[in-house]
């Protein structure tokens, strides 16, 4: 499973629906910068706790806080990005997809399913 190859594989109406959506975020961030103008802070896209945001949960951090989870969050997809990015080299070097090295990895070894055999009944 080639990430590239995959990608060739998907049906041009739903690469339409993702180009769209992203098109759909890309004018929404542009009008808030026309709104806020001098004001905005870039990445609020107004989600999250404070007044007019969305905020499905109701999660109310103190400003520390709320400050601190917005900065891990930046630190998460930093840290996502570059997962991506090394399973996509990982599978163009090897030949092998993400999927089947993942999966290699987490498959139990020959000795621990043996082990079964030496357990009494019942346990």
């Amino acid at each position: 499973t080639n990430p590239l190859e995959a990608f060739s594989a998907v049906p041009g109406l739903a690469i339409l629906q993702i180009f769209l959506f992203m098109t759909y975020l890309e004018v929404r961030r542009i009008n808030i910068i026309k709104e806020e103008g001098e004001n905005y802070t870039p990445g609020d896209l107004r989600i999250g706790q404070g007044e007019g945001r969305w905020n499905p949960f109701g999660l109310e951090y103190s400003p520390e806080a709320y400050e601190e989870k917005q900065l891990q969050e930046l630190k998460h997809c930093r840290l996502a990005m570059i997962g991506i990015f090394g399973l996509w080299a990982q599978a163009q070097a090897s030949g092998v997809g993400a999927i089947e090295q993942l999966s290699a990895g987490l498959t139990a070894p020959d000795y621990y399913a043996k082990a079964g055999y030496f357990l009494p009944e019942g346990i």
